[in-house]
């Protein structure tokens, strides 16, 4: 079934921020050069490659030079984005309105054994590019080579921060409330993933199935999801690291966006266990209904630190938790390299699909 959606609702640019659009290309421009002059001899804290340190550059320098809004002003949504590569690869797009101002799409056979939900990282504001799409194709060629039978379903949520939370949150329960509903399809046969801000969401949809939210409907299961994969998951929605050592050369990010994405997500509200699962406590996450949790991280990422520091805790509460890092990866690395056109498979891409080809029926 394929919907035509007639309105996206997007951010309103500011006369600032259209004036500013000039200058923040030119930086954009002047940071590509300068990596490209100092980029030929590299250390192990930088990419492997010269046109994956360039990729990293030009992404850390855009996503700190422009605002939010800037940002999905020139990116396409993230529909119009999967409508692209249905047409590229010869499929007829399949998306469901689930309600509430969020799209599901289908990527794969929707009456696999199997299927796999996935939460698009962005900070929250940002869509989901062409990477996802490939990432999503990668994964289901090599697992239907492995003799599994899989479908992904990729959640569009409104961004921020047109909306914030608890928005994107009950968009992505409701995503899987749509899954479970479908005919004949047992929990065990459903896995959760997620990047970044989407590794956030997995981290809350396992919350809510566990400590329902008390704005968000809640969605009782008769037995365990068959898994959850948390690619670099935002945890903590801190502005500053004090104490924590950051070279923020080697990946795609900065400390400088965490207070303007974490804003535009937060609004006027409070964080709290769902937006920050790092601050919960270690009994928290003891009965989530999931068979096995695995969680990856770049090598050279800057939120490498606490993303370790959440996997310990969350294994203290949760035994099944496995925490994988990819030597010299940035952040969100199996899905930011294929959109920047290098199909080389990343540890962490590897290790995703291993963990998957062993959990799924």
């Amino acid at each position: 079934m394929s919907i035509k959606v007639t309105k996206v609702t997007k951010a309103k640019l500011s006369l600032k921020e259209k004036l500013d659009f000039f200058p923040a290309v030119a930086s954009i421009v002047i940071a590509y050069i300068y990596a490209l002059l100092t980029g030929l001899r590299r250390t192990e804290r930088q990419a492997k490659s010269l046109s994956l340190h360039l990729g990293y550059a030009v992404f850390r320098k855009a996503t700190t030079r422009l605002t939010t809004t800037q940002m999905q002003y020139i990116l396409p949504p993230s529909h119009k984005i999967y409508e692209q590569h249905s047409k590229k690869t010869g499929r007829l797009p399949e998306s469901v309105e689930l309600g509430d101002g969020a799209l599901g799409h289908w990527v794969g056979d929707r009456n696999a054994d199997n299927v796999l939900v996935w939460f698009h990282g962005g900070g929250f504001g940002l869509p989901a590019n062409m990477g996802y799409f490939k990432f999503y194709a990668q994964l289901l060629r090599d697992l239907k080579a492995s003799g599994k039978s899989v479908a992904v379903f990729s959640l569009t949520y409104t961004l921020a921060p047109i909306a914030v939370y608890p928005t994107q949150l009950r968009q992505a329960v409701n995503c899987l409330r749509y899954i479970l509903s479908q005919p004949n399809r047992d929990p065990s046969t459903v896995f959760l993933g997620g990047d970044s801000a989407g590794g956030n969401l997995v981290g809350g949809v396992l919350s809510h199935l566990a400590h329902p939210h008390a704005e968000i409907d809640s969605l009782p299961l008769h037995s365990n999801l068959g898994g959850a994969v948390m690619i670099a998951p935002w945890t903590l929605l801190e502005k500053n690291f004090p104490g924590i050592e950051i070279y923020h050369g080697g990946d795609i990010i900065t400390t400088a966006v965490a207070g303007p994405w974490s804003a535009a997500y937060i609004g006027a509200g409070k964080r709290d266990y769902y937006t920050d699962l790092s601050t919960a406590p270690a009994d928290w996450f003891t009965t989530f209904p999931v068979n096995s949790v695995l969680i990856t991280a770049g090598g050279n990422e800057i939120m490498l630190p606490l993303i370790q520091d959440f996997a310990a805790k969350f294994k203290e509460g949760f035994e099944n938790v496995e925490l994988f890092v990819g030597y010299r990866e940035c952040h969100v690395a199996p899905i930011y390299h294929l959109e920047l056109g290098n199909t080389t498979k990343t540890e962490q891409g590897k290790k995703v699909e291993a963990v998957l080809a062993e959990l799924m029926v």
